[in-house]
């Protein structure tokens, strides 16, 4: 389960790097902005390595219930990789509060007051000696976490380790402290700081992936003999057969045990024995199994234990693999099973529409009417085609979707943001299914700050035309939009009018 390095990694690091080398022409509030975007990007991938590390961390605590005496000196190194990486994270995160602080704080909204603050973070980092300690502590979180590999694995990781202490290439700066935080603005240091972070996070993914890899790296000790019962079914129906395979756990199949049900010795090959008879009379059915076989010191042992299977009358399950209801234009999955009856034996229809089988047991519904749909099941018996039952569902259509501008249905967008954009998109919310609607039309209107006069556009698709986007790089802080008048066209061939959006750019 390591962490690649994604595209959208690779597109933050890359304008970290252009935005950095921009700040020695100009500090103007684009370059502030496209800081504050990238500090963002920075977080939201922060999150989202928090939360695959979260599931691993889950797996060390199952594989724990399962093996704990194995699994527990690895997960004591997991959670000193995750202590460590909390404390290092945290402290970076102190450093850019100090930085902020430092600057002149934030507004109401957590916003920072100075982003174009040069002189903050040249005293916090260089003046108050924050730097060289923030380049102690990363140096020694990385010789922390690569211990954690042997010598041949930490030849192979050291050179593309996340966590790097490096002067850059080119640079006239003297120190480490220098060449990343002398006179830069308050928003680039956070967004450095926000960096480092990353690679934290990332540091900490890669070597707990490591670790999690060296449980299932270690062979399983089997030292104790348990019977064991397989059936093909613990539960059949009236006439049908039940068959049963009986095995030692943890015995090699090159001697065979000897194997009774109910006093009577079952046929033994490869040592696992097996176990048939017909079904009769409805209701539960038990067996008595006893194995008995030489153990290493030529003593006969004998291990003792019990089956039992269901007979029962035909019924079936017809079940919406994700709501209770189906939808229009869309393949609503379905799971269909007969009780006591193999998956292969199982057929089924429905009354309108179509239904195509898509595994075992599992088919796909395409609907074309609102209102009820009954599913019919059969099966093959014995060579006999009997019927299982029905099962009915209410039909639906799919929901109207919202629209979205930058992911946002309205407010508050900032300026540079909102020029960035290319389009209205239709956003189904809260719905199981991968349904797309596709915006058709819409207008657009701008007021407010860069527009004297309200003006109006319209778009014959889903994106903004040469026109619209002209308009658009005329708006600023203070620029009011307003989209209606939008169509979307869904995938069950409907068209649909979407609520309008107004945003106010700052």
């Amino acid at each position: 389960m390591a962490l690649p390095r994604a595209p959208r990694q690779k597109m933050i690091n890359l304008m970290y790097i252009v935005l950095t080398a921009m700040l020695a022409l100009n500090v103007s509030s684009e370059i502030l902005n496209a800081f504050k975007t990238v500090n963002e990007s920075i977080g939201n991938s922060n999150a989202s390595i928090s939360e695959k590390n979260n599931i691993i961390y889950q797996q060390f605590a199952k594989q724990m219930q399962i093996d704990p005496e194995r699994v527990k000196p690895l997960k004591d190194a997991a959670d000193k990789v995750k202590a460590e990486s909390a404390a290092m994270y945290a402290y970076i995160d102190s450093l850019k509060e100090q930085i902020i602080r430092e600057s002149g704080g934030r507004d109401d909204s957590g916003a920072i007051l100075k982003m174009d603050d040069l002189d903050a973070a040249s005293r916090v980092m260089e003046n108050l000696k924050k730097g060289p300690e923030l380049q102690k502590k990363l140096q020694q979180y990385r010789e922390s976490l690569l211990a954690n590999y042997d010598a041949a694995q930490r030849k192979t990781a050291e050179p593309t380790f996340p966590v790097r202490i490096e002067m850059p290439a080119k640079t006239n700066k003297k120190t480490w402290t220098q060449a990343n935080f002398d006179m830069v603005p308050t928003i680039a240091a956070v967004t450095i700081l926000s960096k480092f972070q990353n690679d934290v996070k990332n540091a900490e993914a890669q070597v707990v992936d490591d670790i999690y890899r060296r449980i299932s790296a270690q062979q399983f000790t089997f030292d104790t003999y348990t019977p064991l019962v397989s059936a093909n079914s613990g539960y059949v129906m009236d006439g049908q057969k039940y068959e049963a395979k009986i095995m030692l756990g943890a015995y090699s199949s090159t001697v065979n045990p000897t194997i009774t049900i109910g006093g009577q010795t079952v046929p033994v090959e490869n040592g696992v024995g097996t176990y048939s008879t017909v079904a009769s009379g409805v209701g539960e059915h038990t067996y008595n199994v006893a194995v008995s076989m030489k153990d290493q010191n030529g003593q006969m042992k004998t291990y003792t234990t019990s089956g039992s299977y269901m007979v029962g009358a035909s019924s079936v399950s017809v079940s919406a693999d994700k709501m209770n209801v189906l939808y229009i234009g869309v393949d609503n999955p379905i799971s269909i099973a007969a009780a006591g009856v193999p998956a292969e034996s199982v057929a089924a229809s429905i009354s309108q529409g179509s239904l195509s089988k898509t595994g075992p047991g599992k088919y796909a519904a395409r609907v074309s009417t609102v209102g009820d749909a009954t599913v019919n099941v059969t099966a093959t018996i014995e060579g006999q085609t009997k019927n299982m039952g029905a099962m009915k569902f209410r039909v639906k259509r799919i929901p109207d979707p919202v629209a979205e501008v930058a992911q946002s249905k309205g407010g508050t967008l900032s300026a540079a943001v909102f020029r960035l954009q290319t389009g209205v998109a239709a956003v189904l919310e809260n719905f199981e299914f991968d349904a797309r609607f596709v915006v058709t039309s819409f207008r657009i209107g701008f007021d407010g700050a860069g527009f004297p006069d309200y003006l109006e556009k319209t778009s014959g698709s889903a994106y903004f035309t040469p026109e619209i986007k002209d308009l658009m790089q005329r708006c600023k802080p203070g620029t009011r939009i307003f989209i209606d008048d939008i169509h979307a066209k869904g995938p069950d061939g409907t068209t649909r009018t979407l609520p309008s959006l107004a945003f106010r750019l700052n």
